[in-house]
């Protein structure tokens, strides 16, 4: 096997085809690892200085094999400075893309890390986030003493599992509390509300989500005085990827209540992708906050999903939040490996420095 490393934008977009067939055979790939995906994401921040492509192509005979989509991005904290090796895009869940069809994937990842490693002097950090704990990503780095020790826990992904439960009554019986059922039939009685499901940006909805959601940053900030809120389409690069992504694209499912005027009272915007629909974003208008809209939401969009039967799952998103737990007891984890470059003494420093600035951190709480 040998591997090549891609450094440009025109490079980059060559893979297409490539990286759109072993997408199709890697059962471990998730939208977020998609080519549409990370396209979309790099035709925004391709220009920013601090960002530069590190993807890897591992071939086989001529064949690409599997691909590493990794930037460099230079990161400042104070007055120290260094490059971070990392995933390309941000999502809740990324990693590589292999042939999963020839049963090496591992040799595969191997090369991959063999090409990091033997390119030491680009970089001075590897943090790789959000790796799922059944991926063969992972699978690798916890056979390898070197990144054993440097793969740690970061977070739960709350999951529900359709196909375990006969049908909704079935479901119902189970996870649905009486005060789900109250809150729906309170908000139907008072609002007659409607449940709707947008694909893609039709009828604008982008900017429908976006303003309710930097309305209730600013409810959170103002009324319990949550100082650290901030809506995440405030950042116009971001927005930029978001109305990309979003454009002409049937993988994005946005799930909408409506009052009987057209008023937007909670949305919960997904990605569709092999059978998962990812929730990764979604908020409600504070005017309805005794309502408890979230349960009545959570209530709509399973029903449906029961009903037509548009995934086999349903991911909640990362996040341990007792709401999402209401509604399944299945999880899956979600590993960081994150690690120093000690063969240089920059990164030896930066590191001392970083496990000094934790430890005083940790003294003072």
């Amino acid at each position: 096997m040998l591997s090549k490393i891609i450094t440009t934008t025109n490079e980059f977009y060559k893979l297409e085809k490539d990286w759109e067939k072993l997408q199709e055979l890697d059962e471990d790939i998730t939208y977020y690892s998609t080519f549409e995906y990370a396209k979309a994401w790099w035709d925004v921040y391709k220009n920013d200085k601090d960002k530069s492509l590190f993807v890897i192509c591992v071939y086989e005979e001529a064949e690409i094999v599997g691909i590493g989509p990794f930037i460099i991005k230079k990161e400042k904290r104070m007055f120290l400075e260094w490059n971070t090796l990392g995933f390309l895009g941000k999502g809740d869940f990324l990693g590589v893309v292999l042939n999963r069809h020839n049963n090496n994937e591992l040799t595969i990842v191997k090369e991959m890390f063999n090409c990091i490693d033997q390119n030491k002097h680009l970089w001075d950090r590897l943090n790789l986030t959000h790796i799922k704990n059944n991926s063969k990503l992972a699978a690798f780095l916890l056979k390898q003493n070197m990144y054993n020790a440097n793969l740690k826990y970061l977070i739960e992904c709350p999951q529900l599992k359709f196909k375990q439960f006969k049908n909704w009554d079935e479901y119902k019986q189970k996870f649905v509390t009486s005060s789900a059922k109250k809150y729906r039939n309170k908000l139907k009685r008072e609002f007659d509300y409607s449940f709707n499901i947008i694909k893609g940006n039709e009828g604008n909805v982008l900017e429908k989500i976006s303003e309710l959601h930097k309305k209730t940053q600013e409810y959170l900030k103002a009324v319990e005085g949550r100082k650290d809120r901030r809506s995440l389409y405030e950042d116009q690069k971001f927005y930029g990827f978001l109305d990309k992504l979003y454009s002409n694209n049937k993988n994005v499912i946005t799930f909408m209540i409506q009052d009987k005027d057209g008023k937007l009272i909670i949305y919960d915007t997904c990605y569709l992708y092999k059978g998962v629909l990812h929730s990764w974003n979604t908020a409600y208008d504070p005017n309805y906050f005794k309502y408890s809209v979230g349960k009545v939401i959570n209530y709509e969009m399973m029903l449906y999903i029961f009903e037509h039967q548009i995934s086999n799952t349903f991911d909640f998103g990362a996040g341990r939040y007792p709401w999402k737990f209401e509604w399944t007891d299945d999880f899956m984890l979600v590993y960081q490996l994150d690690l120093w470059n000690t063969d240089a003494k920059k990164g030896r420093r930066i590191k001392k420095l970083f496990e000094y600035s934790k430890r005083i951190l940790n003294k003072q709480v």
